[in-house]
C-alpha cells in the first residue's frame, strides 16, 4: 500500500469511509435493531455472568434476563401511552388554546417590533414545514419501532452464543496478537455496561426530578413532559437542550410566557445537578470521550440512523476508543478521541476551589510571604 501515492491511499480510505456509510444506511432495517441488542447484551451480560456463576443454565439465565427486562420496559411504554392517550383526549382544547397564544404573540410581536401580519404567516407556515419534518422524523422511528420484536430474540443469541464469538475472534488473528484482542473484549466487557447502567439510572432519576419540577411551577402534564425531556437526557450533551426545548415551546404554545421562563430556569438547575451530581458520581468516567468528538459523532448518528443513531453512537465510540487505544498503530486516534492532555485547562470543582484559594500571582492566600 506504501508504494501508492499518498493522495491516492487517501482517496481510497475516503471512498471505504463512504461505502461503510451507505451500507448503513441502505441497511438500516437490519442494523438498528442488530446494534441495539448488542448493547442490551452487553448490559444483561454482568447479571448473566453472575448468574451463571451460581450453577444457573445459560438457557434459563437468558430467559430470565431478557423476559424480566423487556416486562419492565414494556411497562414503562404501557404507562407512557396511557399518558399521551390522555393527552390526545384534551387535543381539541390544546390547539384552542395554542391558536389563542399565537394571536396574542401576533399582537405583540406587531406591537413591538412592527412586525407586518405578512411576515407572521410566513413564520406560522415555517413552523408548520417543521412540525411536519418532526412528523417524519418520528415515523421514521416507529418504523424502527415496529422491528421490536427482534430486540429480545437478538439479545438471547447474543448473549447465549458470546463465548463461540470470543472464540470466532480468536481464530481469525495471529496468536501473538490473540492477547491484545482479549483485553479489548475484556475492556468493553467491563466498561460499556457500567456506563449504560449509568445512564439508564440518571435518566430514572431526572424523570422524577423534571416531572416534580415541573408539577411545582404548575405545568400541565408534567409527567409526560418530565419523562420525554429525561429520555432525550440519554444522548449527552445535547439532549438535554433537546428535550427541554420541546418542553419550553410546549408550555409557550400552551399556557403561558411565564410558565415557559420558569422551564428556562429549571434548566439550568437540572443541567448542573446533572453535570456536577448525577453523572460524575454515577456515570462515572467510563467513557472518556472528548466533547467535539461526541458533539460531531451525534450529528453524525443522527444524519445515517435518526434518533436510534443519536441514542447508540456514544457506546459503539467507546467501543471504537477501547481498540485504539489497545493497537499501537492506532493510538493517535484514541488519543484524539479521549479527554487527555487538557486536564490542567478543565473546569471543575477542584480547580475552582484551588483557583480561589490562590492571589493573582498563583500563590495560596494566607500564606506568609
Amino acid at each position: 500500500m506504501d508504494k501508492y501515492p499518498i493522495a491516492l491511499r487517501y482517496l481510497i480510505r475516503l471512498l471505504l469511509l463512504f461505502s461503510i456509510i451507505a451500507v448503513l444506511i441502505i441497511a438500516r432495517q437490519l442494523l438498528v435493531p442488530l446494534f441495539l441488542s448488542i448493547l442490551f447484551a452487553y448490559l444483561l451480560y454482568p447479571a448473566a455472568n453472575k448468574m451463571e456463576e451460581s450453577n444457573i443454565p445459560r438457557i434459563a439465565t437468558n430467559l430470565i434476563l431478557i423476559v424480566g427486562t423487556f416486562a419492565f420496559l414494556g411497562g414503562i411504554i404501557y404507562g407512557a401511552s396511557l399518558m399521551v392517550v390522555t393527552f390526545t383526549t384534551d387535543l381539541p382544547e390544546i390547539k384552542d388554546q395554542i391558536d389563542t397564544n399565537i394571536t396574542r404573540f401576533r399582537w405583540a410581536l406587531g406591537r413591538t417590533f412592527g412586525v407586518t401580519a405578512e411576515q407572521l404567516d410566513n413564520i406560522v407556515e415555517s413552523i408548520r414545514g417543521s412540525g411536519e419534518y418532526i412528523a417524519q422524523l418520528f415515523t421514521g422511528t416507529a418504523n424502527t419501532i415496529l422491528t421490536a420484536g427482534l430486540l429480545p430474540v437478538y439479545t438471547f443469541l447474543l448473549l447465549f452464543y458470546r463465548d463461540k464469538f470470543r472464540k470466532f475472534v480468536s481464530m481469525l488473528i495471529s496468536n501473538h496478537e490473540e492477547e491484545t484482542a482479549q483485553d479489548i473484549i475484556d475492556q468493553a466487557s467491563k466498561i460499556v455496561p457500567q456506563y449504560l447502567k449509568g445512564l439508564f439510572i440518571v435518566c430514572f432519576i431526572l424523570i422524577g426530578l423534571n416531572s416534580l419540577g415541573f408539577y411545582l411551577i404548575g405545568i400541565e402534564y408534567a409527567l409526560l413532559i418530565g419523562l420525554v425531556a429525561a429520555i432525550f437526557n440519554l444522548i449527552p450533551y445535547l439532549g438535554t437542550v433537546i428535550g427541554y426545548g420541546i418542553a419550553f415551546l410546549f408550555v409557550l404554545a400552551t399556557q403561558s410566557p411565564g410558565l415557559a421562563l420558569g422551564v428556562i430556569g429549571q434548566f439550568f438547575v437540572i443541567q448542573f445537578i446533572e453535570n456536577n451530581i448525577l453523572t460524575p458520581n454515577i456515570t462515572g468516567s467510563y467513557v472518556q470521550i472528548n466533547p467535539l468528538v461526541t458533539i460531531l459523532s451525534l450529528i453524525a448518528g443522527g444524519m445515517i440512523w435518526g434518533l436510534p443513531g443519536m441514542f447508540m453512537v456514544i457506546p459503539y465510540l467507546a467501543m471504537f476508543k477501547i481498540v485504539c487505544e489497545n493497537i499501537e498503530s492506532l493510538e493517535p486516534v484514541g488519543y484524539l478521541l479521549s479527554t487527555r492532555g487538557t486536564e490542567e485547562h478543565a473546569l471543575t470543582f477542584q480547580s475552582m476551589m484551588n483557583n480561589s484559594g490562590a492571589d493573582s500571582t498563583g500563590n495560596p492566600k494566607n500564606q506568609a510571604s
